[in-house]
């Protein structure tokens, strides 16, 4: 199962296929902290000024002194466009000049999870007690799958429940300014058995490099690709056109003029995959759902 980083990183190595700029990088040869404005590489000539990457970070070089083999970082120049000035370890990549900052990366995969149009599912239990007439759902709660309850046999098989209703508009008890969905039972099991709710959710989205997808999102496994597919388009269509090469990353067409709107055709090309993709995740989504039959009365 991938991490966050992992799919940073797969996601950096197929989009750079679609540029023609090949960024110098180099690695740090000192430790570095969150606030040194001094860093020392292995080659300096691989560096320029301006926005330079190490690691998750992106950092404005004011100067570069080959001979010395050290960049000095312009005042308030860590933890530039938005980044965190981090701590960085020794031998940590830096990039000179990214077309696809890590961050950058970071923020289209999550705009990918949070707009997608699948659901993540998961689920909620709570005792029956036999008494209370509604009972509120989780706060990231879409809709419902399935209702099934624990029967006091010893099958252990949980039992459907076919009747039911959601309110949308829930008042918590004690808070009349909250409004949450909730589940009305109109078919009541034993009370003091503990009732389990499948529901569908928005996926959520990732925060940590150590962070997996399938866990941490909710999405299945085999959705990672249409994750990474909506990342590069996304990253693609922001970028100059004068970077892109024609429609693939073919070597043959690697070194041809690129023409105005060339961009805009890798864009589409990435999107039309990134379609294709999520048609089939969802057809199969669908296929996975819990199907009951509900009534409504």
């Amino acid at each position: 199962m991938s991490t966050f980083a992992e799919i940073v990183e797969d996601t950096l190595a197929e989009v750079s296929s679609y540029v023609k700029n090949q960024e110098s990088i180099t690695v740090l040869t000192q430790t570095a902290t969150d606030s040194d404005t001094t860093l020392t590489v292995d080659d300096a000539n691989s560096l320029s000024r301006g926005i330079v990457e190490i690691g998750n970070e992106l950092v404005y070089v004011k100067s570069v002194n080959a001979t010395a083999g050290t960049v000095t970082i312009l005042p308030g120049g860590r933890g530039w466009r938005g980044t965190t000035a981090a701590a960085h370890g020794l031998n940590t990549i830096v990039r000179n000049n990214p077309t696809f900052p890590r961050d950058q990366i970071r923020r289209a995969i999550n705009d990918t999870i949070r707009g997608i149009d699948l659901r993540a599912l998961s689920s909620h239990e709570f005792e029956f007690d036999g008494t209370t007439y509604a009972y509120a759902m989780p706060t990231d709660f879409q809709d419902v799958t399935g209702v099934a309850w624990n029967s006091p046999d010893s099958t252990e098989v949980w039992p459907l429940i076919k009747r039911y209703r959601v309110d949308r508009n829930f008042r918590v008890t004690g808070d009349t300014s909250t409004v949450r969905a909730a589940i009305v039972l109109m078919e009541y099991p034993t009370p003091g058995r503990n009732i389990r709710v499948q529901y569908a959710k928005y996926p959520t989205a990732l925060s940590a490099d150590t962070d997996e997808f399938a866990t941490t999102t909710g999405l299945p496994a085999s959705a990672e690709d249409v994750i990474r597919l909506g990342a590069m388009w996304r990253l693609v269509s922001t970028i100059d056109p004068g970077k892109v090469i024609a429609v693939t990353p073919s070597a043959d067409v690697v070194d041809a003029p690129v023409r105005p709107g060339d961009s805009t055709s890798v864009a589409r090309y990435l999107y039309q995959l990134f379609n294709v993709r999520l048609a089939e995740e969802k057809a199969k989504q669908q296929d996975n759902y819990l199907s009951i039959i509900q009534y409504a009365r």
